[in-house]
């Protein structure tokens, strides 16, 4: 099988290799997730085989629960259910979720799924649900997961920041979870006319715009600079929330005013991947026709086309960049 070996952003070739495992699964499509476009962050963990947005099918099962056959949405990783951090149901805390994961990667024709993984996270996707939209379970998830830990309610006045792929789930969420008002910044045309037309959002801005006349009880934070994080504070209300969405670099650090933070009582909270809970909350929501993140996918690439595909989706006029691997239902 075919499996795609990354080294660095000029360096990706696809490679054949035997697959073993008990549980196999013949990956479909495979989105890029906007931390594989961090240069920092893929090369921390090159080389290896990226992605995690995965539908595919079982070609191999030990449990009945999982036929040959079975169209499946595969999560990355998974918890152990009985850790200290499991029973508080801080779930990505979990050692087994951090060290276990699917071999070699989503961007590959053929995935091996570890035990805890096929008990825990992997979900029989519906058939009127398509290959598109099943794929997008997992970032739909860490919106979800996001959103659940910002506890809005419809008093919230919210921003978020940065309106990618993630942002404008972010907003469709928070739409959804009925906030009062959302207002979008970021600083492509492109992407505010997508936060108003698709996610509905009230406002949007280009950061360099907004006047400051207006304060936020609820601001997501998705550009993973310390820039962006400055930006959300300017924003913030006295007793807001500002969610983290996504890491800087582990050389930047944040410089707070710790006197202003305590008695403005701002909550600064991050938000790291999702769990077993949020994907089975996320295939409902895509299920019942609430969100149809497929809606946003600008391009799509077959799996040989992959170096292309990676080139496209770090250009902002890209909003998501699918990999067609085998599927096209």
């Amino acid at each position: 099988m075919k499996f795609l070996l990354f080294n660095d952003f000029e360096n990706l070739k696809i490679i054949e290799s035997e697959m073993n495992g008990d549980f196999l699964v013949r990956v479909r499509m495979c989105g890029i997730c906007t931390g594989e476009l961090m240069d920092w962050y893929v090369k921390s963990k090159a080389p290896y085989t990226p992605g995690h947005e995965i539908v595919g099918e079982v070609i191999k099962s030990p449990i009945d629960k999982f036929k040959v056959g079975d169209r499946v949405f595969v999560h990355h990783h998974a918890p152990c259910l009985s850790c200290e951090y499991c029973k508080r149901g801080e779930w990505t805390a979990c050692e087994t979720w951090r060290k276990l994961k699917i071999y070699p990667g989503g961007f590959s024709e053929i995935i091996s799924i570890p035990k805890n993984i096929y008990e825990v996270d992997v979900l029989r996707v519906p058939d009127f649900v398509s290959d598109e939209d099943a794929c997008l379970i997992e970032p739909l998830a860490c919106s979800i997961k996001a959103i659940r830990k910002a506890n809005p309610n419809s008093y919230d006045n919210c921003a978020v920041i940065g309106l990618g792929f993630m942002g404008l789930l972010n907003s469709k969420l928070l739409k959804i979870f009925g906030v009062r008002k959302v207002i979008g910044f970021d600083f492509h045309d492109n992407r505010r006319d997508i936060a108003k037309n698709w996610a509905k959002i009230d406002e949007v801005y280009s950061p360099y715009e907004f006047n400051f006349n207006e304060k936020f009880s609820l601001i997501i934070v998705g550009p993973p600079t310390i820039e962006a994080i400055e930006f959300a504070l300017k924003l913030a209300d006295k007793a807001s929330r500002i969610i983290l969405f996504a890491p800087t670099p582990p050389s930047e650090f944040l410089k707070l005013n710790i006197n202003y933070i305590y008695f403005n009582e701002i909550s600064i909270i991050p938000s790291y991947s999702s769990s077993h809970e949020d994907t089975r909350i996320a295939l409902n929501f895509i299920s019942s026709g609430l969100i149809k993140p497929s809606d946003l996918i600008t391009h799509k690439f077959n799996f040989d086309e992959i170096n292309k595909a990676f080139k496209v989706a770090r250009d902002p006029k890209a909003i998501k960049v699918i990999i067609n691997i085998g599927g096209g239902r």
